[in-house]
């Protein structure tokens, strides 16, 4: 589920519902918001099978096995440099992106130091990674936000300020701000 669903289902459960004597109990709410969790989490395995299957099917499709290659003409070798090439290229470029999250909304500021409003943000999120940040896009006139690029040390520390994400909808200063994969 986007963060911004997930944020608008929230609010509106403590508009409509914790206000009233009739309303929903706050362990209902605890359990819905952790099915919510679930999904997310059954997502992002679905993608991490997906990147999976994908670089193996690439692999079995452009690699042919070493008996293939003895009984073949050199043309046909396994050790094609540009299919070899073409596969690890795939294969570091998707690990590269996997280690970026994209951050839309977070306020700019003339002379802002985006590293330690950044750094702000994770803090309140529970996490404190170490992270290269910069702003993607060309500064425009007429108060456009443009997005944070955000790089880590590994794909894993991304999956991690994803999941925790949603954290950031109950702060009413990150109200607005949601973390993406790039």
């Amino acid at each position: 589920m986007h963060n911004g669903k997930f944020c608008s289902f929230i609010n509106f459960l403590r508009a409509n519902y914790l206000a009233g004597p009739t309303g929903i109990s706050s362990n209902s709410i605890i359990t819905l918001q952790s099915e919510l969790l679930s999904v997310k989490d059954q997502q992002m395995d679905s993608i991490r099978t997906a990147a999976e299957t994908s670089v193996s099917s690439t692999v079995k499709e452009d690699i042919k096995s070493y008996s293939a290659v003895v009984q073949g003409s050199m043309k046909e070798s396994l050790f094609n440099q540009t299919v070899l090439k073409k596969v690890v290229q795939d294969f570091v470029q998707g690990e590269d992106r996997a280690k970026n999250a994209m951050i839309f909304g977070l306020e700019e500021e003339k002379d802002e130091e985006l590293n330690t409003k950044v750094d702000e943000m994770f803090q309140s999120m529970g996490e404190k990674p170490r992270v290269e940040v910069c702003r993607v896009g060309q500064k425009k006139s007429g108060g456009v936000t443009r997005p944070v690029k955000v790089t880590t040390a590994s794909s894993t520390v991304a999956e991690q300020l994803l999941l925790k994400s949603h954290k950031l909808c109950f702060l009413e200063k990150y109200k607005k701000v949601f973390i993406n994969p790039d």
